[in-house]
């Protein structure tokens, strides 16, 4: 079974800052899998667990 994640841009963070943690959480493991765009800005990225020495 995989592991899935949401991540979520917080109401005041800039764009900046949640590219930054994006890359963080991608260099921990993770990849982005699906993006979606909410009302007022909001961004949600699914993100999936790969394997440890799986590339993508």
């Amino acid at each position: 079974m995989n592991d899935y994640k949401i991540l979520t841009k917080k109401a005041f963070e800039s764009v900046d800052k949640f590219e930054k943690r994006l890359n963080e959480i991608c260099q921990k493991g993770w990849k982005p899998v699906s993006l979606a765009n909410g009302n007022h800005g909001g961004i949600m990225i699914l993100l999936e667990k790969t394997e440890k020495y799986n590339d993508y």
